[in-house]
C-alpha cells in the first residue's frame, strides 16, 4: 500500500535495535564485572575473555605501559582459535611475554596520542609492527588504545591469527566502548596495587625503623652487651623472615660466640674459628656489607663449621665500626659477625633485608665497641686504684653528698653519702637529665622545678649556685629537703669542664620550720573551729589534738581544776604511740608529778600567770629521780610541758604534753635527734596561746549555755547578748597578749639576726620570723573583727558620711584583689548611665564592704572560676518616679549557699553548713559586720543562689542614690 515501508526494512531496524539492546547488555555486564574488583589479573582475565566473546573475535590481548612509561608490556592475551598447533602456541606463550613495544615507536606513538583506535588490513604492511605479525600470525588487527582522562593506561589489540578481513562499525563501537571501561577498571586496579604496595613499604619501613630505634635506645640505655644483642637479633630474625641467628664476637682474628637466639644445643667451646678459614666471612669484612651464602657454595672446613653453628643457608652480616676512607685507609674494622639461618638454600633476601640487616649491624657492632671502650676504662681505673684509695676513702668519709658532673652533665663520680641519699648505684655513670626525670626536683613550696631550671644544669651555663634549698623525691618514695652549693671545674685553658656539686640533707631543719608555720596554722584554726562549739569537753579534746599535732607529741592530757577543793581532776587523754603498759606508767609519773606542782607554791604561781613550765631533767632532777623509784617500765625519760587554761586570772584546769623517752637512753642522755629540751621558747608560746583561746572558748561556752537558760524573758536575751558583746571585746584583748608575745619574739629576732655575720642563716632564719610575723597579722585580723561586731551590737561605731562615688569604689577592690588574686579572672561591669554613681555613705567602710564580699567570692569559689561585680541603677516603684537606687552585685560560681541556709546566712557567728566543701576557714562575723555596716547606711543585702556547686551565689546590696543637680533618664 502507498505510504507503507517495506518489511525488509522494518526487520533491519529491528535487527539494529536488538543489537544495539544487546551490545548495550554486553557493556553493562563487562561494566559490572571489572567494576566488581580490584584485583587487576582477574580484571585482565575477565576482560580478554567477554571480549572475545563480544566481539567476536578469536584472540584479544592486552598490553600495559610499564612504570617508567616507556614501553608497552604484554600481560596477558586470550585465544580460541582452533586451527593453532598448541605446541605453536607454548612456543610464541615464552616470546610474547618478553616481547615489549616501545611508547617512541610511531605506530604505537599515533595509537596513543592522536588516533585512539587503529585498524590494520594486514600488519606486516605496517614497517615497525612486522616482526610481531610474523611471529604471532597477525593479519588484521584492531588495535585500541586505553586511556583514561587523556592518560595512556596501556593497549588492547583484537584479531583473528593468520586471517585478513575486517571489523564492522558495530565492532569497532563495541571494542571502543570496552576499552573505555576497561581502561577505568586497570587504572583504578593498579591505583590500588600502588596503594597497596605503598602501604605495606611503609609498615616494613615503620616496622624496621622501630626495630632500629629499639635497638640504639638498648646502646644508649647503658644495657649490658649480651642483652644489646639479643635485642638486635631477636629483630633481625623477624625482620628477615629467617629461622634463627647466631652472633660470634672477632677478637684477634678469630671468632668467638656471644649470644644464639632460635637454635638448640649450641656448645660455645667447639665454635671457635679463625677468620682466615672463613672466606665467604673475609669477603664481607672486606666489602662491609652482609651476603647471602647458600650451604652448597661452602667449602668442606666452612661447611662443617657451620653445622656446629647449626647453619644451613645463612646471611652472613659483618659488624664494623668507622669508616672506609677514599684514600684507601682503613679506618673501619671488624669486631664480629650475626648468622642469619634460613631453611631454604635458594632464598633471595630483598635490597630492603640488606639495608635493615646493615643499619642493625652498625648499631650492634657500636654496642660492641662501646663495651671494649668501658672494659678498656675499667682496666685503666683497676691500674690507678692504688694511687686512689686514700682520696677514694677520704671521698666516701665525707657526711656532705658530693657528686662530679662532666660539662656534657654526665655523672663521672659520686661518694657513699650522695649513693645513698639518692638511692642509686654507687658507680652509676647516667647522665644529669636521666637522674632529673627518675627524681624531679620541686620548691620547698611543693612547685616542680623544670629540667632547664634545675640548679645543676644552671652550674653547668655558668651560673653560681650557693645555698640552693630544693625538695627531691627518691626513688624509695621519700620526700627530702636538700641544700645545693656547686663548684666549676676549669681546665688549663681557664675553660669550664665540669661542676663538683656538694648538698646536704635539710629535712629536718625544714620540717622544724614547717613545724612552726603548722602550729601558727594550727592556732588559726583553733580560733575558727573552737567558735561554733557549745560543749567543754568537746572544745578541750578538739584543742588537745590540735596541740598533739602542732607540737609533735606523743600523748597529752587535759585536767580541770576543782575550784573548792582546789584540786586538778582528769577529763581526757589521748595518745598516738604509747602502748598500754606505757600509758599506765605515765598515769602513776603524771599524778605524782600534779601533786609535786600543786605543792610547790613557785609552781602555781607560775601557771596563775598563765605560762607553762617544762618539766626535765636538766631544770628538774629531783623530779626525775624520784620518778625512777617507780615501777619500771620502758618509759625511762619523760619530757612534759604543762599549759594553764585560764581567763580573767582565773585557772581552769592544765594541759600536759609530753615527749617519751626510751628507756635505752638515760635521763642525762638524749636520744639521737631527740634533745632533752625538746620544747622550744616557739611551743611553749604556741601552747600558751592555744590554752587561753581554750579558756576564752571554756567562758564563750558558758556564756552561751546562760544565753539559753535566760531566753525566756527579754532582760535575760539582751543580759546574754552584753555578755556576748563583752566576751568579744575581752577575747580580742586577751588575744593580743599571745599575738604580741609572738609578734614581739619575731620582731626581736629579726633585729638579732641583722646584726648575725652568717648570711646564709640569717636570711634563712629571717624568713621563718616573717611567716611568723604574717601569720600573727593574719590572727591580729580575727581580732579587729571580733571588735568591730562589739562595736556595732554596742552602738559605739562611728561613721563619716559623705558623698562617695560607688562606681570608682567598686572599681577600686576589683584592681585590688585582681593583682592579688591571680588564680581567679575578676572582672567588673558598670552599667551606662547618665548620671554617676552617688550615695551617702562612708567609703572607707564601703570598701570594706565590697572587699568581704569579693574575698568571700574567691574563699569559696574553685580555682580559675570567674568572678563579676556588675553595677547598676534603677528606680523603685512609688509617688514622682519612686526613690533611686544602686544595685551592685557580686557573682561567682562557687560552692553557693543552700536554701534553707540563707535566712540566717548574716546572723552573727553563722556559718552555711556546706563550707566544708571548701574547707575554707572563718568565724561567721564577714558577712554579719557588711550586713549592719550597710544597714547603717541605709542599705540592704540579701542572697541568691540554688544552693547547688558550681553554679555559685549572687550577693546583692543595694543603698539609696544621691539625685545629681542635672536629672537624666536612669
Amino acid at each position: 500500500m502507498p505510504g507503507e515501508r517495506p518489511s525488509y526494512i522494518n526487520n533491519q531496524e529491528r535487527l539494529q535495535l536488538l543489537r544495539a539492546l544487546r551490545e548495550s547488555e554486553i557493556l553493562r555486564e563487562l561494566a559490572e564485572l571489572l567494576a566488581s574488583s580490584l584485583d587487576l589479573d582477574h580484571i585482565l582475565q575477565v576482560l580478554v575473555r567477554r571480549t572475545t566473546q563480544v566481539c567476536e573475535v578469536q584472540r584479544c590481548a592486552i598490553w600495559l605501559l610499564g612504570e617508567d612509561r616507556k614501553e608497552l608490556r604484554p600481560v596477558i592475551y586470550h585465544l580460541t582459535s582452533p586451527r593453532i598447533n598448541p605446541n605453536m602456541i607454548q612456543a610464541a606463550d615464552h616470546i610474547w611475554h618478553h616481547s615489549t613495544l616501545q611508547v617512541e615507536n610511531p605506530f604505537i606513538h599515533r595509537l596513543l596520542t592522536e588516533k585512539g583506535m587503529i585498524f590494520l588490513n594486514d600488519q606486516r604492511t605496517e614497517e615497525s609492527m612486522r616482526p610481531s605479525a610474523e611471529t604471532f600470525l597477525v593479519r588484521s588487527i584492531l588495535y585500541i588504545a586505553l586511556v583514561r582522562e587523556g592518560r595512556p593506561v596501556g593497549m588492547m589489540s583484537l584479531d583473528n591469527p593468520g586471517e585478513i578481513g575486517t571489523f564492522s562499525e558495530e565492532q569497532q563501537q563495541l571494542a571502543r566502548a570496552i576499552a573505555q571501561q576497561a581502561a577505568m577498571a586497570i587504572d583504578n586496579a593498579q591505583l590500588y596495587q600502588q596503594a597497596q604496595t605503598q602501604r605495606r613499604r611503609a609498615e616494613q619501613l615503620i616496622e624496621r625503623s622501630q626495630a632500629i630505634y629499639e635497638v640504639a635506645m638498648a646502646v644508649n640505655s647503658g644495657e649490658d652487651l649480651p642483652t644489646v644483642l639479643e635485642i638486635a637479633t631477636q629483630h633481625l630474625v623477624r625482620g628477615l623472615d629467617a629461622e634463627g641467628s647466631t652472633t660470634l664476637l672477632l677478637d684477634g682474628g678469630m671468632l668467638h660466640p656471644v649470644d644464639s637466639t632460635g637454635l638448640s644445643g649450641v656448645q660455645s667451646e667447639s665454635l671457635t674459628a679463625a677468620l682466615v678459614d672463613l672466606p665467604y666471612c673475609q669477603q664481607a669484612v672486606t666489602t662491609g656489607l652482609p651476603l647471602f651464602v647458600a650451604a652448597r657454595r661452602l667449602g668442606v672446613a666452612e661447611l662443617l663449621w657451620y653445622h656446629k653453628l647449626e647453619i644451613d643457608n645463612a646471611m652472613v652480616i659483618p659488624l664494623m665500626v668507622g669508616a672506609r676512607h677514599k684514600e684507601g685507609q682503613e679506618a673501619h674494622r671488624c669486631v664480629g659477625f650475626i648468622f642469619v639461618n634460613y631453611h631454604d638454600p635458594d632464598h633471595s633476601p630483598p635490597k630492603g633485608h640488606y639495608a635493615f640487616a646493615q643499619d642493625i649491624a652498625a648499631q650492634c657492632a657500636l654496642a660492641i665497641e662501646k663495651a671494649h671502650l668501658l672494659q678498656r676504662a675499667h682496666q685503666a681505673a683497676v691500674l690507678a686504684t692504688e694511687r686512689a684509695n686514700t682520696l677514694n676513702a677520704i671521698f666516701h668519709a665525707m657526711s656532705e653528698a658530693i657528686t662530679v658532673l662532666n660539662q656534657d652533665g654526665q655523672v663521672l663520680m659520686r661518694n657513699s653519702a650522695a649513693a645513698i641519699f639518692m638511692g642509686e648505684p654507687l658507680h652509676s655513670r647516667e647522665r644529669l637529665h636521666e637522674v632529673y626525670k627518675r627524681h624531679p626536683a620541686y620548691t620547698l613550696q611543693g612547685q616542680q622545678i623544670s629540667e632547664e631550671d634545675f640548679p645543676l644544669i644552671q652550674a653547668l651555663r655558668g651560673e653560681r649556685i650557693r645555698g640552693e634549698r630544693i625538695s627531691i623525691t627518691r626513688a624509695d618514695g621519700q620526700e627530702r629537703a636538700i641544700e645545693i652549693n656547686v663548684a666549676p671545674m676549669f681546665n688549663g685553658a681557664r675553660k669550664q669542664v665540669g661542676i663538683v656539686s656538694a648538698f646536704r640533707d635539710i629535712t629536718q631543719q625544714v620540717r622544724i620550720e614547717q613545724h612552726i608555720r603548722q602550729a601558727l596554722e594550727t592556732m588559726l584554726h583553733m580560733a575558727e573551729a573552737v567558735s561554733g562549739i557549745t560543749d567543754i569537753q568537746d572544745i578541750l579534746r578538739s584543742v588537745l589534738e590540735m596541740a598533739l599535732t602542732a607540737l609533735n607529741c606523743q600523748q597529752g592530757t587535759v585536767q580541770l581544776r576543782d575550784e573548792e577543793q582546789d584540786t586538778f581532776i582528769p577529763l581526757l587523754t589521748l595518745s598516738s604511740s604509747a602502748q598500754a603498759e606505757d600509758r599506765q606508767h605515765l598515769s602513776v609519773q603524771k599524778q605524782w608529778l600534779a601533786a609535786e606542782i600543786h605543792r610547790r607554791r613557785d609552781y602555781l604561781a607560775q601557771l596563775h600567770q598563765g605560762h607553762a613550765i617544762l618539766i626535765n631533767s636538766e631544770r628538774y632532777a629531783h623530779l626525775i629521780t624520784s620518778a625512777r623509784q617507780a615501777p619500771p617500765s620502758p618509759i625511762k625519760g619523760l619530757l612534759t610541758l604543762v599549759a594553764p587554761i585560764t581567763h580573767n586570772n582565773r585557772l581552769f584546769g592544765l594541759i600536759w604534753l609530753d615527749h617519751l623517752v626510751p628507756v635505752e637512753h638515760s635521763a642525762t642522755e638524749p636520744a639521737p635527734g631527740l634533745p632533752l629540751e625538746s620544747f622550744s621558747i616557739w611551743d611553749m608560746a604556741i601552747i600558751e596561746g592555744m590554752a587561753q583561746l581554750a579558756g576564752l572558748a571554756m567562758e564563750q561556752a558558758r556564756w552561751q549555755q546562760e544565753a539559753l537558760d535566760a531566753r525566756t524573758s527579754e532582760t535575760a536575751m539582751r543580759e546574754a547578748n552584753a555578755l556576748k558583746d563583752e566576751f568579744l571585746a575581752i577575747t580580742a584583748h586577751e588575744f593580743r597578749t599571745p599575738l604580741t608575745l609572738i609578734l614581739a619574739h619575731a620582731q626581736v629576732g629579726q633585729r638579732v639576726l641583722r646584726r648575725t655575720p652568717n648570711q646564709d642563716q640569717s636570711t634563712r632564719l629571717t624568713e621563718n620570723l616573717s611567716i611568723i610575723e604574717t601569720q600573727t597579722r593574719h590572727l591580729t585580723n580575727i581580732v579587729n573583727t571580733f571588735l568591730e561586731a562589739t562595736q556595732i551590737n554596742r552602738g559605739q561605731l562611728v561613721l563619716t558620711m559623705e558623698e562617695v562615688d560607688l562606681a570608682a569604689i567598686v572599681q577600686q577592690a576589683v584592681h585590688s584583689h585582681s593583682t592579688s588574686s591571680t588564680m581567679h579572672h575578676i572582672s567588673c561591669h558598670i552599667e551606662p548611665c547618665g548620671q554617676p554613681y552617688l550615695v551617702m555613705g562612708d567609703s572607707a567602710r564601703l570598701l570594706q564592704v565590697v572587699a568581704n564580699l569579693l574575698q568571700n567570692a574567691i574563699k569559696y569559689s574553685p580555682q580559675g572560676e570567674p568572678i563579676t561585680l556588675s553595677v547598676r541603677r534603677y528606680r523603685q516603684d512609688g509617688p514622682a518616679g519612686g526613690q533611686a537606687i544602686i544595685e551592685v552585685c557580686v557573682a561567682d560560681r562557687g560552692i553557693g549557699v543552700p536554701s534553707d541556709a540563707q535566712p540566717r546566712l548574716f546572723e552573727r557567728f553563722y556559718r552555711a553548713p556546706n563550707i566544708q566543701i571548701s574547707k575554707a576557714r572563718g568565724v561567721g562575723l564577714g558577712l554579719y559586720v557588711v550586713a549592719e555596716l550597710l544597714r547603717m547606711q541605709g542599705g540592704t543585702i540579701h542572697v541568691e543562689s540554688s544552693g547547688v556547686p558550681g553554679e555559685g551565689s549572687r550577693f546583692i546590696f543595694t543603698l539609696p542614690a544621691l539625685e545629681s543637680q542635672t536629672n537624666g533618664d536612669d
